[in-house]
């Protein structure tokens, strides 16, 4: 009775050390859910290239991973219930295995709140991207070429749209919805700064002019013409008020193609076109290769 007993401990012990650290994840998940939601509704956006196959992989990797922690819980449960248990049945606790613990739980526990903090962020910026790039998909109807995630010098260009009338290097900004915001979901830009409900940015402004600034040297360097490209700041699913005249175009997501097709930027030939959209191909290549 006492050996059933002591291997009931053992189970219960080790449960409750490995859904300690499940329950930090999902605290942190509903702590979030609680406080901000996202700006857009992925299920609404257009569908892209083998997103089902996608969607099927990263559930089957999810899948896969969990059998294999299985098959290592499988072959470590026994001798770890059998070394707990005979240290409840001898009385004497060995305090320095103890303290391994604790500390090992605490370190991972702490790695996995801020791995979830990136996990939300990473989740907000993609599903922000697909957003902007459902939109844009418009854009190639009326003879516009749009191009994805190009990898520059230590940064990447969210997108790249090449037209008759100009290149827009778009950067897109995902930024979660407060829930205590709610009904004043507005970006104000004023003052040359971004007034959110809550707080204040200017970064992204930055941000977005250097990078055009980046492919504008680029592209000439490559194409051998002169080039300007505008800068366009996107966030999707936020209402854009403008209390003063930006320098390039800051718009919503649903906003984007009525501006890009509005702007009179350049008057770009179908030559030059061309050429740009090479260049722009080569370097996609380029670095795909060097993945």
């Amino acid at each position: 009775m006492d050996d059933f007993l002591n291997q009931s401990l053992s189970v219960i012990l080790i449960a409750a050390c490995v859904y300690s650290l499940v329950g930090v994840l999902f605290f942190r998940i509903w702590s979030h859910q609680r406080s901000a939601k996202l700006p857009i509704e992925r299920h609404k956006l257009k569908r892209v290239a083998a997103q089902t196959l996608q969607e099927q992989v990263n559930d089957k990797i999810v899948d896969v991973i969990g059998l294999i922690f299985l098959a290592a819980l499988i072959v470590i449960m026994p001798f770890a219930i059998k070394g707990i248990a005979e240290m409840f049945a001898s009385g004497k606790v060995n305090y320095f295995l103890i303290t391994l613990i604790i500390l090992g739980l605490a370190y991972v526990a702490r790695k996995l709140w801020f791995k979830s903090n990136l996990l939300i962020k990473l989740k907000l910026g993609r599903d922000a991207e697909l957003a902007v790039a459902s939109e844009l998909i418009k854009l190639q109807s009326h003879g516009y070429q749009v191009f994805h995630d190009i990898q520059a010098d230590g940064f990447n260009i969210d997108h790249l749209v090449v037209g008759p009338n100009g290149i827009f290097a778009i950067e897109t900004k995902g930024r979660h919805k407060r829930i205590k915001d709610e009904k004043n979901y507005k970006v104000k830009f004023e003052n040359n700064h971004l007034a959110f409900p809550s707080w204040f940015e200017s970064k992204p402004l930055e941000q977005a002019q250097s990078q055009a600034i980046w492919v504008n040297k680029w592209l000439q360097d490559a194409t051998g013409f002169n080039t300007q490209v505008l800068p366009v700041l996107c966030f999707p699913g936020w209402f854009i008020e403008l209390k003063q005249r930006p320098f390039f175009p800051i718009v919503s997501h649903k906003q984007l193609v009525k501006t890009i097709l509005s702007m009179r930027q350049v008057n770009l030939s179908q030559e030059q076109q061309r050429a740009i959209c090479y260049q722009v191909v080569q370097r996609s290549l380029h670095e795909s290769k060097a993945i």
